[in-house]
């Protein structure tokens, strides 16, 4: 892969978030820094990156595409109420059952959905108000 400084920025951008943002979100932020970035050099990066596994991809329920700049090894937790998507560094391991089945896992990505603390109360207020 050749060096792009529009690569480099999107890159970066990523590297200092946590909230992992869609491609708009990057574009912003993007443009704060470059204003003469276009939205398609931004999404050619990001798929770029992603390809060559430089970041993480991660998609939502609403299908939409988030990325993550981290590419340690750890896991994901989508909130099915908020949207938001937290880091879980407790990676489970892979199952002896591949390796005895003689797969070579190369990489894997382990996402999990459900509800966060806040919306899980949300969630409790709410059908225990319907009870009533």
């Amino acid at each position: 892969m050749n060096y792009s400084l529009q690569r480099e920025l999107v890159k970066d951008i990523l590297k200092n978030r946590t909230d992992h943002p869609t491609a708009d979100m990057v574009y912003s932020a993007a443009r704060e820094r470059a204003p003469q970035i276009s939205l398609a050099t931004v999404y050619r990066n990001l798929k770029t990156l992603a390809e060559s596994g430089e970041i993480l991809t991660l998609e939502t329920a609403d299908n939409k595409l988030h990325y993550d700049g981290n590419v340690t090894g750890h896991s994901h937790f989508i909130c099915k109420g908020c949207g938001r998507i937290f880091d879980v560094w407790a990676t489970p391991r892979v199952p002896e059952e591949l390796a005895q089945n003689g797969f070579t896992v190369t990489e894997s990505k382990n996402v999990y959905y459900g509800f966060c603390g806040k919306c899980a109360k949300k969630n409790s207020k709410k059908a225990g108000n319907r009870v009533k």
